[in-house]
């Protein structure tokens, strides 16, 4: 595979430091943000529902449930009816580099997915959620009752409640 290069000659004229010099921090150094509570559950904002694939399905097929769904990600479940991972827009964005649309589109949802499910309980407090979302700087969970996938809560979910939208 052919890694694209540099210029010879290109210097970059970015002052330093610049914003965003600091990485940020990893999951396990993020600190959790207080979030006000307005006492609002996640069972009372979370879709319903898991939109799923399994890890033998294309990323062909996931893009396509995506675009079908209007969702930006899909959950990957096992043959058991277990979340194994998620395959996000980002993930698939990643897996188109260096390959070609149809190289890209063959690729397995097990190939391309982020390993494991971050997860909360549908009777969650929304403020605990949204802290846990971003002090993981994570953007969905899956939301579990009694250990068993039954929906989703994403950010957007939370900006659409704030706007009141």
């Amino acid at each position: 595979m052919v890694h694209p290069t540099l210029p010879k000659g290109d210097v970059h004229t970015t002052p330093h430091p610049y914003p965003m010099s600091e990485p940020l921090p990893s999951i396990e150094e993020a600190e959790a943000l207080t979030i006000a509570d307005d006492g609002s559950k996640v069972r009372d904002l979370m879709h319903m529902g898991i939109i799923s694939c399994t890890p033998d399905d294309t990323i062909g097929t996931v893009a396509k449930i995506m675009v079908d769904k209007e969702i930006h990600a899909v959950v990957v479940m096992d043959s058991e009816g277990k979340a194994i991972g998620v395959v996000s827009q980002t993930d698939m964005v990643l897996a188109r580099q260096g390959r070609t649309p149809d190289q890209a589109r063959s690729m397995l949802a097990s190939e391309v997915m982020t390993p494991g499910c971050a997860t909360c309980d549908a009777d969650m407090l929304l403020s605990d959620a949204v802290s846990l979302m971003t002090g993981r700087r994570m953007h969905r969970l899956v939301v579990t009752e009694k250990e068993k996938p039954v929906g989703v809560i994403s950010m957007t979910d939370v900006v659409r409640k704030i706007i009141g939208e």
